[in-house]
């Protein structure tokens, strides 16, 4: 079958998490859409039987990557997988996004096709800690996030055009070949996004698509792996040769 999206789950110490994520994709199952899973922790037998339940259900490959490879070299990997498939369009997600409802992405296609520097369309985030679909400029060794008053309304929708939208998005999938920074196990987010830029592809935001992100109890392991983010945010500020991350007060 000739998919046109690919589903791209990257996750790390959180199978429990993971599965519920299956849940709500096999329960609000979109059509013309395959599931890509990188996953960068143990492997394990029994979740070997886990996922081929899941394989039962829906269109699914699974990936082991070398434990804790990282986030970007995950995203870069499963981009790759989706290319050699030819599918034209990802939908970015993680173990900790889930559906909730069925969807039909045709529209936001359709605007994304309308121009071929539209690269990416962010989608609203229920539960999510804090908004951010900002501009970004470095200015002064310092990078600037700045709040967008440019939309543009097509059919029935507004999309914001943005520099960074949250990791819930649709792109065109040959936008983002080798986009994100394989050094980067953690903070990728924001440098894959100034890459973007550069490229010279263009990022959109629309409420008008939600989805709904899911708090979890995570295991010690993991939050041990977790507390290097701030290592890699001094990484990030070598990257970019910044010294100060400049953020609104009001994200609204």
């Amino acid at each position: 079958m000739d998919y046109k999206i690919a589903i791209l789950i990257t996750t790390f110490l959180r199978d429990n998490l993971l599965y519920k994520t299956l849940q709500k994709i096999v329960d609000n199952y979109t059509n013309n859409c395959i599931v890509l899973i990188a996953d960068q922790g143990y492997a394990d037998s029994g979740k070997d039987i886990t996922i081929d339940f899941y394989k039962s259900q829906i269109p699914l490959e699974y990936y082991k990557l070398p434990f804790d490879s990282g986030l970007a070299a995950a995203r870069n990997f499963l981009i790759k997988k989706v290319n050699e498939k030819n599918i034209p369009y990802v939908l970015m997600m993680a173990d900790s996004i889930q559906f909730i409802q069925p969807y039909d992405f045709q529209s936001v296609i359709d605007f994304l096709e309308q121009d071929n520097k539209r690269g990416i369309i962010g989608f609203d985030l229920l539960n999510s800690k804090c908004p951010w679909e900002f501009n970004l400029e470095i200015k002064n060794n310092k990078l600037y996030y700045t709040l967008s008053e440019l939309n543009v309304q097509y059919k029935d929708s507004i999309y914001k055009k943005v520099d960074i939208c949250r990791n819930i998005f649709l792109a065109k999938t040959n936008t983002l070949l080798d986009l994100w920074d394989n050094e980067m196990k953690l903070c990728e987010h924001t440098l894959s996004f100034l890459e973007y830029k550069k490229r010279g592809y263009e990022v959109y935001w629309t409420d008008s698509i939600k989805f709904k992100r899911v708090s979890n109890h995570n295991n010690i392991e993991y939050e041990t792996y977790r507390k290097r983010s701030q290592d890699y945010k001094k990484l990030l500020q070598q990257k970019l040769n910044i010294n100060e991350f400049v953020i609104p007060k009001n994200r609204k």
